[in-house]
């Protein structure tokens, strides 16, 4: 269980992060944990919070969605789209109005949007067009490039020696700062760090744990299903609307159909194959990021499920 040194609350629930890669069981964990302790379900999953997107997004079903309150599914409308400081900002509204008796499980694969509810992010810093392409056009020359480094190392020595000399786009958005700010990203950083209220709720992470050649065949299994069900169908239905190029349809899955689709032939295998190489490459994007994460549980997908039950029992009665 975690606890911050920040005293600080979103409400006084106690909070379940069920986290980890796609295709891991993921949901079903979340639904039963939620059904077992009176509890909610919290979407932390990019794709799933947009509307339209169902089949490739694997989003709960409504009749799993009847079973116990869900929050921030299907509340992002086209053309709209999501970024994580967004989502942190409805994340913490949403809480808000969940009971507090009520165990609130957040489930998703999106590990960005886990780190913000947990840790907060940067604020967002607006640079002026005018600033950006000065900036720019100094970095185009050599000589340009080399007084910028002088510049930095002038105004936030301490952020000059973290960097590469010949990284120009953390060379650029540095300089950029100093001229918009009149501070270095040292001083930005250091004072983001002070100001910031950690998550103090208590806290317990899970995370499903297969085999790679396991999670693999639920990967083709789960990619089957959603051809079965109509992705192709979903997919054509949105281009038709006028939104291929609106951001779910970038995401897996879905940017394969669309590639399939706008291309010269729809050839089923060949799009099942090239959705799971995108959907285990994911996999293992995901996996490597939750990996760094020393406070996460993880549990046998396969029968882990019992001592999970033991474990969510002592966290609620601590």
């Amino acid at each position: 269980m975690l606890k911050s040194p920040v005293n600080q609350k979103l409400n006084s629930n106690k909070y379940i992060f069920v986290m980890g890669t796609t295709a891991s069981g993921k949901s079903d964990w979340a639904l039963r944990l939620a059904q077992k302790f009176d509890g909610v379900i919290v979407n932390c999953d990019s794709i799933q919070a947009y509307e339209k997107v169902d089949i490739g997004a694997a989003k709960p079903s409504l009749s799993e969605r009847a079973l116990v309150p869900h929050y921030l599914f299907d509340y992002v409308t086209p053309p709209n789209e999501l970024t994580a400081g967004k989502f942190l900002r409805d994340f913490q509204e949403c809480v808000k109005s969940i009971p507090n008796e009520k165990l609130v499980v957040v489930v998703g694969g999106t590990g960005f949007y886990f780190q913000a509810i947990e840790k907060g992010m940067y604020p967002v810093i607006v640079v002026p067009e005018s600033v950006k392409e000065q900036v720019s056009q100094e970095l185009a020359t050599d000589l340009g490039a080399q007084e910028l480094w002088q510049e930095l190392q002038k105004q936030d020595p301490e952020y000059a020696l973290k960097i590469n000399k010949a990284d120009h786009y953390r060379l650029g958005r540095a300089i950029e700062l100093i001229r918009t700010q009149g501070r270095g990203v040292t001083e930005i950083q250091q004072e983001f760090a002070a100001k910031k209220a950690s998550f103090s709720n208590p806290l317990l992470k899970l995370a499903p744990q297969w085999e790679k050649g396991e999670l693999n065949s639920r990967i083709s299994m789960r990619t089957k299903i959603m051809l079965q069900r109509g992705l192709v169908e979903e997919v054509r239905a949105l281009l038709v609307e006028g939104l291929g190029s609106w951001a779910p349809l970038a995401s897996v899955g879905y940017r394969e159909t669309v590639q399939a689709l706008q291309g010269d032939s729809l050839e089923e295998q060949n799009l099942f194959e090239a959705i799971c190489v995108s959907t285990r490459q994911l996999a293992k994007k995901q996996r490597t990021w939750f990996q760094r994460d020393q406070d996460l549980n993880w549990y046998s997908g396969h029968q882990g499920f019992p001592d999970i039950l033991k474990r969510v029992e002592n966290f609620l009665n601590s």
